[in-house]
């Protein structure tokens, strides 16, 4: 096997593992879609998590999109404190208890929405 063939064949791998692994770290509480990109998923002290996926708005809308977040997030356990959604963006913010949600869903250019997801599990 050539050595750039080993090389790609170790970086596919190797790519692979870490976007399970961050997938995997992610709260279930935060909804994750299947299609989506993890850009960042860092957990916080005092029981923050936050996340962020980009996905492409040719497979999925805002609209949509918010509407998966609000049904996921009422699975938890949560509810729904605030809701303001457009054709572009969304705000979401939902709490349990002692615990907080926040979505906030963007249309950016190119065909592509950024999703970010703030949960804390202690908000005092």
């Amino acid at each position: 096997m050539k050595l750039n063939t080993k090389i790609a064949l170790i970086a596919t791998l190797a790519g692979l593992f870490s976007a399970s692994a961050g997938a995997a770290s992610i709260p279930r509480d935060i909804y994750v879609p299947d299609d989506a990109d993890i850009i960042k998923a860092d957990r916080q002290g005092g029981g923050e998590f936050e996340a962020e996926f980009r996905l492409d708005s040719r497979d999925v809308s805002v609209p949509e999109l918010a509407r998966e977040v609000i049904a996921h997030a009422r699975s938890r356990g949560f509810h729904l404190e605030e809701k303001e959604i457009k054709r572009d963006d969304a705000d979401l913010k939902f709490e349990r208890g002692d615990e907080e949600l926040d979505v906030s869903i963007e249309l950016k250019d190119h065909h592509r929405i950024e999703y970010k997801a703030d949960l804390d599990l202690d908000k005092n």
